[in-house]
This record gives structure tokens, sequence and C-alpha cells, in this order.
């Protein structure tokens, strides 16, 4: 994985925007300068992909609030370790105040991976590990020199900012990705 997988330091990882894009056209490349938060707890990866992406629009909660919005909990509680879905983040992001998007079973195309970028709107995906078992993403940028995506990984020990081409992303010995949460915002 160390040869395929290569981790942005974290002082490159949050890259000034790329100029805007008019018409049809998008710019060769662009990262949204996200801050890609750790999951505080072991099954909070989607937790923390979900309140990245509520921060990026502004809001400003914690993981376990969105945890407990997900849910429809009362927010006055802990928040169990739980699994979820993507359509639980979409829940938690109704309760953040921020348009859930579309929820899709499968991977985006690269040209929907730019549009989505280029309209400033994040992408929160779920994979698949090849030993069993799953976890979640936050896609933030593109660069069309390789057709690479740019990701970020709530993991504690992972690298938070990773890059790799849209092929490998999508299937790769580590994993692959399974379902698309995009259009948030729109």
């Amino acid at each position: 994985m160390a040869a395929a997988l290569l981790a942005v330091p974290a002082a490159t990882a949050t890259a000034v925007q790329s100029p805007a894009t008019t018409g049809s056209t998008v710019a060769a490349a662009q990262r949204l300068n996200i801050t890609m938060q750790a999951q505080q707890q072991s099954n909070w990866c989607w937790a923390a992909g979900g309140n990245t992406i509520a921060a990026w629009f502004g809001r400003n909660y914690s993981q376990n609030q969105f945890c407990n919005a997900a849910f429809n909990r009362n927010q006055n509680t802990q928040c169990p370790n739980s699994q979820a879905t993507l359509g639980n983040v979409q829940t938690g992001l109704s309760w953040a105040g921020v348009r859930p998007g579309s929820y899709v079973t499968g991977w985006l195309r690269y040209p929907t991976v730019q549009a989505e970028i280029s309209a400033q709107r994040p992408i929160e995906t779920r994979i698949q590990w090849s030993s069993g078992g799953g976890h979640m993403h936050v896609i933030y940028g593109y660069d069309d020199a390789n057709s690479w995506v740019y990701w970020g990984d709530p993991w504690p020990s992972s690298n938070r900012y990773n890059w790799a081409s849209h092929a490998w992303y999508v299937n790769n010995n580590e994993f692959s990705w399974t379902h698309s949460l995009y259009r948030i915002g729109a």
C-alpha cells in the first residue's frame, strides 16, 4: 500500500482553493480547504466525515452532537459508539442545517467528482476493506494531471490527507468504493 498510497503532509493538506471556474470549464486541479476530523470513537468514521463536511459549510458541532442528531437522539446524552450509513449522515447534516445531498450505491465517475469539488461540495464515501468491514472518507479534491482524487481519512492513526488515482480509489488491493453521498449543500 505504501507505494500506491501517498500521504499529503499536514502543512500542504489545506491548500489554497483554485480560482473559480466559469461556464462548463473546470479547473485542472482543485482542493477544498477542509479540516478533516479524527474520529473520536472507534466506529465514528461516519460522524467524523459528516461533521467535517458540516464544518466546511460553517457549522460548529461536536461529533457527539452530530452522532445524536444522526440517530434522532436527545442532544444531552452520550451517543453510542455505533456504526452508521450515509443515510444517517444525511440525517445529521439536515439537523445541522445543511442540505443532505444524494445517497447512492456505488462510486462516482471522475467527471462527477470534478463537478462536485468545483461546486465547493465535499463528498462522503463509504469503502469496503478487502479484509472485511467498512470505513468512510471525505473526498475534497482532484487533479487532472493524473486523474487524482484527494481524500481525508478520519482514522486516528492514519494519514489524515491522502491522494491516488481515481481508478485506484475506486478499487484497489486495500479497499473498494461502495457508496457515495454527494450534492451536499446543493
